[in-house]
């Protein structure tokens, strides 16, 4: 595995420059990249006594907010309604057997079918809905109600979830910083 070295800032005797060297220029001389004075580095012992600067490849943190609080409560509703959605499932399709009824009207003749519908369309009497038929419709109506409510609040927390992010990005500009620690 590579190590890899921390960077050391060592300040300019002359100008106060903080000049970056390593670990392995302890005992050495290190020159100012301002004012070009030779600086002696100090020995390995008391290189604890220098700054290290901050990896670059290392990024600051941000504290956690109410916009990185939202943005998780957001996308957290959004995922629970849209995984509780699919799990509900649709509501029922049809109140009777499609492939039976089918089976049905292929094994009358065409002549005893037209006049069956010719009688259907002259009936006036309206027939109560089945109890099967009834508790379909209930079941669907309740179906249709649990998901169209369970979308309005995933779409909410989506929502929120897409405002904190830009309230997150737009806020993200960050400086470098130095590692003010010793050794």
């Amino acid at each position: 595995m590579k190590r890899e070295q921390k960077t050391l800032l060592l300040p300019c005797g002359a100008c106060a420059t903080e000049i970056e060297i390593v670990s392995g220029q302890a005992g050495g001389h290190a020159e100012c990249p301002s004012c070009h004075r030779q600086n002696d580095v100090p020995k390995f012992r008391d290189l604890e006594q220098l700054q290290i600067k901050a990896s670059s490849a290392v990024k600051p943190t941000m504290p956690w907010g109410l916009p990185q609080a939202l943005a998780m409560a957001g996308v957290s509703v959004a995922v629970l309604t849209c995984a509780t959605v699919a799990l509900v499932g649709s509501p029922p399709k049809s109140a009777f057997d499609r492939e039976r009824l089918r089976a049905s009207i292929f094994a009358v003749d065409d002549t005893r079918l037209y006049l069956a519908l010719e009688d259907f369309s002259r009936a006036s009497v309206a027939r109560p809905p089945t109890i099967e038929e009834t508790e379909l419709n209930r079941r669907t109506q309740y179906s249709r109600g649990v998901s169209r409510a369970l979308f309005a609040i995933g779409g909410l927390g989506a929502a929120v979830a897409a405002a904190a992010g830009l309230v997150i990005l737009s806020g993200s500009k960050t400086k470098p910083i130095v590692d003010s620690r010793r050794g």
